[in-house]
């Protein structure tokens, strides 16, 4: 997405951070691909921003006062526990022993099915990469991971984001979900 087409999007859509936002508002999410995101924000989000557990930002159409979509960011040990030493070394870079790589996490990434036609997903991807590069400033960390629901348009959503699959399996992936990472 270019420049000028942010821009252009950000006339209507705008990002808060979930402090910034009604409660009330976030009612106005739903996902039907993927009721992980609708149950999240309707009754999650707020709790693990209150107990610091993931910080969540949310997309709003300031004219329709309603959410078109969101993110959460957090950090996360990546298990290095059925890996092959390879796989390890490679990921973290010095060692082939390490038991968890630290890592930011994106745990939950997406859009409203009413703004599904608007493709902003890379929008909001380009947003959590921004966040996450303002604490990599602060913070070590070798990897973006993500959490996603096994559904071959959000690998390929993922993949084209320069993301690579963690597990090799995908038929036996826990609760239908994959992880992915990416190098930053």
């Amino acid at each position: 997405m270019t420049e000028s087409q942010k821009e252009s999007l950000y006339a209507t859509f705008e990002l808060f951070p979930l402090r910034e936002v009604e409660p009330s508002l976030l009612n106005t999410f739903y996902c039907e691909i993927n009721s992980d995101l609708t149950n999240f924000i309707h009754s999650t989000a707020l709790d693990f921003e209150a107990r610091q557990i993931a910080k969540t930002f949310v997309l709003i159409n300031n004219h329709k006062n309603e959410v078109v979509g969101y993110f959460t960011i957090s950090m996360k040990s990546l298990s290095t526990n059925g890996m092959s030493k390879t796989s390890i070394k490679k990921i973290d870079g010095v060692s082939n022993s390490r038991v968890c790589i630290h890592s930011f996490l994106i745990g939950q990434l997406g859009i409203s099915d009413t703004y599904a036609e608007y493709k902003l997903g890379t929008l909001l991807l380009d947003d959590a990469f921004s966040k996450i590069e303002m604490a990599h400033d602060l913070v070590a960390g070798r990897y973006i991971l993500v959490d996603a629901i096994n559904h071959k348009k959000v690998i390929k959503f993922y993949s084209e984001s320069g993301f690579t699959l963690l597990d090799t399996n995908l038929e036996e992936s826990e609760n239908g979900s994959i992880r992915m990472i990416y190098k930053i």
